[in-house]
């Protein structure tokens, strides 16, 4: 598991965290003595909102009554952006002696920022808001800290059921591993017998291996799963984001701004911090659209994508630049497959001009000559009646 980001503060320590009543009752086991995270800085521009203007689809939905599971490394909810946020009890499935399953803080500070870009509260104070606010937050806790060997493919299946356990329709799954399991598979095939979709990082070492990421490279195998690259604001898809035809869709995720584990914001890198906007527009799609099916939901953003600057589907942008209102508000049918350019359209193409039929037109004229045909004959045969030998025609 590779994960990326510009600010150390992420990854460093400075105070214990203990914030009760952070997630719903029972609270929070207590978190172990070294679980300290760093407070963040000052960001001002928030590019990815203003490329993706998200807000827009607000009116329509803000994801109210999806629940998404974020397997992860846990959620802090001290940040004053996400103590409102919705958020059902969660669940540790770090596999280690003495781990409480009900530990679901954030000792890392990845997985709260991966759910700020997912659902952070919009404020007075700050135009940072998620994608998503009005959505249901499941915290899975998969991993610690980044590079973790509590952090496994079989953890990431665990966390998996653990989101389906829950109620999750959007799984959002913020972390990789080059080594698919028969676990990690069998839980991505038990998300899509429930018609679950499972968004997940499509991996940061394209500069290294470039090996598939798992579970995003089983987009490929399953209809519910959509692998996220990343790009810049530039939509350019950026260094570190993996390439491979499993890619679905492309998201903001270079430079990126984020909630700190504690306070104020830090810049990162990552495929991990594209794909919680990918998973917020699948939310908004199956809150403004709840007959739909995962590969439905799937289609739905494909087809709807900013359409890249390369062939779809690309290897590195998959079909484009995930476009959340269109995603939500275009008007196609439920069972159209994702058109191949990755073109958005919001209103279905007018129907091609037929042949004009002239099938009564040929009939009717047809039957008014038959008729025109028998009064000629009509006429001649009186005629030829009225001058027949011995009877003098009349004058």
């Amino acid at each position: 598991m590779r994960l990326r980001a510009t600010a150390a503060t992420l990854l460093l320590a400075a105070g214990a965290l203990g914030v009760p009543g952070a997630i719903v009752a029972p609270a929070q086991a207590r978190p172990p003595a070294d679980c300290k995270v760093s407070p963040g800085g000052t960001v001002t521009r928030f590019w990815p909102q203003d490329r993706l203007d998200f807000t827009r689809v607000w009116p329509v939905t803000r994801g109210k009554g999806v629940v998404v599971g974020v397997v992860d490394s846990g959620l802090n909810q001290r940040q004053p952006q996400l103590r409102s946020l919705s958020v059902k009890r969660g669940k540790g499935v770090i596999d280690k002696v003495g781990f409480d399953p009900d530990d679901t803080t954030d000792c890392y500070g990845h997985g709260t920022a991966v759910t700020s870009l997912l659902a952070a509260q919009p404020s007075d104070r700050t135009d940072f808001a998620g994608i998503a606010p009005d959505v249901t937050v499941v915290p899975i806790k998969q991993t610690n800290t980044q590079g973790d060997k509590t952090g496994t493919s079989q953890g990431i299946g665990r966390g998996i059921d653990a989101a389906l356990d829950a109620g999750a329709t959007v799984v959002n799954v913020s972390i990789a591993t080059p080594t698919p399991t028969p676990e990690l598979r069998a839980a991505v095939a038990r998300a899509a017998k429930r018609d679950v979709v499972v968004v997940a990082a499509a991996g940061n070492d394209a500069q290294g291996a470039n090996l598939p990421a798992y579970p995003a490279a089983y987009s490929t195998s399953f209809p519910n799963v959509v692998a996220v690259s990343a790009v810049d604001a530039g939509d350019t898809v950026g260094e570190f984001s993996e390439s491979g035809s499993y890619v679905t869709i492309a998201a903001p995720g270079v430079k990126v701004p984020v909630l700190g584990p504690l306070t104020g914001f830090l810049t990162v890198d990552g495929t991990s911090f594209a794909t919680p906007y990918v998973a917020g527009t699948a939310a908004l799609v199956r809150a403004a659209h709840p007959g739909l099916t995962a590969r439905q939901v799937r289609d739905r953003l494909t087809a709807t994508a900013d359409a890249p600057p390369a062939t779809v589907p690309s290897r590195t942008y998959g079909y484009g630049i995930v476009n959340p209102y269109l995603a939500v508000t275009s008007v196609r049918e439920a069972a159209a497959p994702a058109v191949s350019s990755g073109a958005a359209q919001s209103f279905p193409a007018p129907p091609q001009a037929t042949a004009p039929d002239h099938h009564l037109r040929d009939v009717a004229l047809a039957s008014a000559f038959a008729l025109l045909g028998l009064a000629v004959l009509a006429v001649v045969g009186a005629v030829v009646l009225r001058r027949r030998p011995g009877r003098p025609a009349r004058g």
